[in-house]
């Protein structure tokens, strides 16, 4: 059986008003795992990913990372859990595509020509190598995404989490995305993908966990769990709807 990458006991996050955000989440996640968190906006999705690579401090409870707890292992953290957010464009800061995947080696001070081979290479393997002397702001909602996936993935993450991947993609740019998290998750990589539509990725995930007002209120096979969906506020896949069999969106 893998072994456990990520180890979560008794999180718990309160907020400064006193509103709880996280209410006691036990739960370990091993390694190649392909996981939905699904969940009603408010449901204490993000809050709970953000406690994953330490941009979020537990009240209580700890978050442990190859055995290592969060707190005492911050930089190695956030190079073994990379976080992708919902809008791409809070994390563009280069004036290209190329500078934009190289700011985090750059920042690490990685030598140059490392720097070049590492970029080269990911922007290749995700098919955006055609843009990388574009400026961001100039691609599509599908393009953006994939650049910053490709940002996380220069830096050799063991996890990569994901934010609503979907949010505000056309269908080609939900395709350009699902494609890509398949080939990630092919090649060995951790996925955890936060998301009130999980029709795209369901037939695709290994295990579904269901949070609402900051629990974990299910925790499964996704298609057993496809049922229930709609008594937490989320929307039950077309397919079960109409009592049809599960199909990948990928061709």
């Amino acid at each position: 059986m893998p072994t456990a990458i990520l180890d979560i006991q008794d999180l718990s996050f309160i907020f400064d008003d006193g509103y709880i955000g996280l209410n006691r989440i036990s739960l370990s996640i091993r390694q190649g795992e392909f996981i939905i968190l699904a969940g009603k906006n408010g449901s204490g999705k993000t809050t709970f990913l953000r406690h994953l690579n330490g941009l979020l401090r537990p009240t209580s409870g700890r978050v442990r990372v190859n055995g290592k707890e969060i707190s005492t292992h911050l930089i190695e953290t956030r190079k073994t859990v990379g976080m992708v957010f919902q809008d791409p464009d809070t994390q563009m800061v280069g004036d290209t595509v190329f500078d934009e995947v190289a700011f985090g080696p750059e920042n690490l001070k990685q030598p140059r020509a490392l720097i070049n081979e590492k970029v080269s290479r990911v922007l290749k393997a995700l098919n955006l190598f055609h843009l990388k002397d574009r400026h961001p702001s100039t691609l599509s909602g599908g393009e953006k995404r994939k650049t910053a996936i490709a940002g996380i993935l220069v830096m050799d993450p063991k996890v990569i989490v994901f934010d609503e991947p979907f949010s505000n993609l056309d269908y080609p740019g939900i395709l350009q995305v699902l494609s890509t998290l398949m080939d990630l998750h092919r090649a060995g990589q951790t996925l955890i993908i936060a998301t009130h539509d999980i029709e795209p990725i369901v037939f695709e995930a290994g295990r579904m966990i269901i949070m609402e007002n900051g629990s974990v209120m299910e925790d499964g096979a996704p298609l057993d769990l496809v049922p229930c969906l709609e008594s937490y506020g989320v929307r039950e896949p077309c397919f079960s709807k109409f009592g049809l069999q599960p199909r990948p969106w990928q061709k």
